[in-house]
């Protein structure tokens, strides 16, 4: 459950605490950005039977029919609709969401960490929320300029070339001296 909730809602999306090199101006998005989806789109479902009026309605995600006195899971932001308890779950991730805490939006729910991703890129390398004007964008994800480094030697890459070695980029010249097979011929680094 600990580990769950720490993937569903990352305590870096909503307090500064956990985000110890944010600059002054970052802090202050984060707070309002935090404060802002606590009071527009949080939101903790009610696990309780159905009630009688909602006998024969159709479960929000999956469409199956909910009978009186049926588990069911309801989500005040959204209105008089139910959930099966095992139907409620984050619409990007489909993970069910613990303790039935739910961020909404457009009418769906999402876990907290989707719900941020919506409004704001992620860090591929510090899992934080990205609040600054520029990002490097790269192998279909973003890093904070300062994040985008050699996995071997910590320089930064930004406007270099790189090869992409466990998921993680590496500069050109610690990949040709530790990672690149050697020409049969030459004995040089194939590039």
């Amino acid at each position: 459950r600990a580990r769950a909730l720490l993937q569903q809602l990352p305590p870096q999306d909503c307090d500064e605490r956990y985000c110890p090199d944010l600059a002054e101006e970052e802090r202050r998005q984060l707070r309002a950005f935090s404060a802002r989806r606590r009071q527009e789109a949080l939101g903790q479902g009610l696990a309780c039977p159905v009630p009688g009026p909602c006998h024969g309605c159709p479960c929000r995600k999956c469409g199956r029919r909910l009978n009186k006195g049926d588990p069911g899971v309801s989500a005040s932001r959204l209105g008089d609709q139910f959930w099966h308890p095992s139907c409620f779950s984050c619409h990007f991730c489909q993970q069910q969401l613990v303790d039935l805490i739910y961020f909404q939006q457009d009418g769906r729910i999402y876990c907290g960490r989707h719900h941020a991703e919506l409004f704001r890129p992620r860090c591929a390398s510090c899992d934080q929320l990205i609040f600054m004007e520029e990002c490097i964008e790269a192998e279909g994800r973003r890093w904070h300029l300062e994040h985008f480094c050699c996995l071997e030697c910590d320089e930064p890459l930004r406007g270099q070339r790189y090869v992409m070695r466990s998921g993680r980029p590496c500069c050109r010249g610690c990949f040709e001296s530790l990672f690149a097979e050697p020409c049969q011929a030459c004995g040089d680094p194939v590039g």
